[in-house]
């Protein structure tokens, strides 16, 4: 029996409190590891030198909440290759477009061990028999690519930010999804007329308009009761929880 482990390790934004991190993912398949963002104070919640072996990283876009803690990756790796630990390179996956000098700040690290591979919509790429795809949402502030992880058993898309000016787009890239992780960063009441990112109810929406069987909320806001975002979301999408730090989802097929 195949699985697929998805531990979250950041579900809110834009900034850290408390036991929570800014955006982060680990998807764990066989041997191999994948990390889906790398926001501010994830690595926490990592093992290391372990989840350095066979580990990819996607840089989804060039907003620091998603990849605060890069850094940090980037400088385990060159000290545990150092110390003859770690033989292989970490591969981190980034936007090929720059915004901010972000991309030249990264790529540019001499401390660590790592190669570099570009991203566009064309991009793909396998963790053994899993593909990766990628395409740009073309609904958030600056260009933002969504992620689906797939093979014969399995099907995953994680949004990373997201808005709904594109809905049609988003539906077909989500269509029958196993599961979607999804930004939900505002609820109804905020009145805050974002087109750049969702409601809860935007992404259970989402969700019942993409024949998708399970949904996870990410991206939350520091301060507001969780809970009420599980109550927008089940007015559109019964299936669907609140991602939690640490709380591990096991994909069985």
């Amino acid at each position: 029996m195949n699985k697929i482990v998805i531990t979250p390790l950041g579900t809110i934004s834009p900034y850290p409190k408390g036991n929570r991190n800014c955006p982060g993912f680990l998807l764990e398949y066989k041997n191999e590891k994948l990390l889906l963002d790398c926001g501010n104070g994830i690595t926490r919640l990592l093992s290391f030198p372990e989840v350095l072996q066979n580990l990819s990283v996607i840089i989804t876009h060039y907003h620091k909440d998603h990849f605060g803690d890069i850094g940090a990756i980037q400088y385990a790796s060159y000290v545990y290759h150092s110390l003859g630990i770690l033989k292989n390179k970490v591969k981190i996956y980034i936007p090929k477009e720059d915004y901010g000098l972000n991309k030249q700040s990264i790529v540019l690290n001499n401390e660590s061990f790592a190669d570099y591979y570009d991203i566009t919509d064309d991009t793909t790429f396998s963790i053994g028999d899993l593909k990766i795809t990628f395409q740009d949402n073309h609904s958030h502030t600056i260009e933002s690519f969504m992620v689906k992880i797939e093979n014969k058993e399995f099907k995953i898309v994680y949004t990373s930010d997201i808005g709904i000016n594109n809905m049609k787009q988003l539906i077909e890239f989500c269509k029958n999804a196993d599961l979607i992780i999804c930004e939900s960063s505002f609820l109804k009441k905020h009145n805050s007329n974002s087109k750049t990112h969702m409601t809860s109810y935007d992404a259970a929406r989402l969700a019942n308009r993409s024949n998708a069987k399970k949904l996870i909320l990410t991206h939350l806001w520091p301060e507001e009761d969780r809970n009420l975002y599980l109550e927008e979301a089940k007015q559109q999408f019964e299936n669907v929880a609140i991602a939690e730090e640490g709380k591990k989802l096991i994909l069985k097929k």
